[in-house]
């Protein structure tokens, strides 16, 4: 009878631990609609960061990274490490659109593909473009190709 309380009590113990402590989770990173960080902004005003890359052209060291507001839509940004001097890229094309993804381009360390859709929904054009970062201040783009999604 002993080993059964014994047990008993090992098993309601781990219970308890397992559903008392909190999950584990990133930290999200916000940024308002000049791409600084601002961890304390309202859902309606922040973009959530979900992509980031460090690179570095001309001997300096860059982040760049993009944001997704809530209705879907993305901010498109370039800043020092630790979002110092943080600015949106001006450039139409790929800024506040629909981006399904952003990837390194293999062939070129400052420069990123990016997947742009049209809108929301099915059947809608979408373009890859070459985003190239060599000068940040300048950046360029190129569209590599397009097609209609849902084929």
């Amino acid at each position: 009878m002993s080993k059964t309380k014994l047990f008993s009590g090992i098993t309601l113990s781990l219970i308890i631990a397992l559903f008392s402590t909190p999950p584990t989770v990133a930290q999200e990173i916000y940024i308002d609609n000049n791409c600084k960080q601002n961890q304390q902004l309202n859902e309606f005003d922040r973009f959530t960061i979900f992509y980031k890359s460090e690179f570095q052209t001309k001997g300096q060291t860059y982040w760049f990274y993009s944001g997704r507001y809530q209705d879907g839509s993305t901010i498109v940004c370039i800043s020092k490490p630790g979002f110092k001097q943080a600015k949106p890229l001006n450039i139409k094309q790929i800024q506040f659109a629909y981006i399904d993804k952003i990837g390194k381009d293999p062939r070129n360390k400052t420069a990123f593909l990016v997947t742009v859709r049209e809108g929301n929904g099915s059947y809608v054009p979408m373009f890859q473009y070459r985003l190239n970062l060599s000068t940040p201040s300048k950046p360029t783009l190129t569209k590599l190709r397009s097609w209609t999604s849902g084929q």
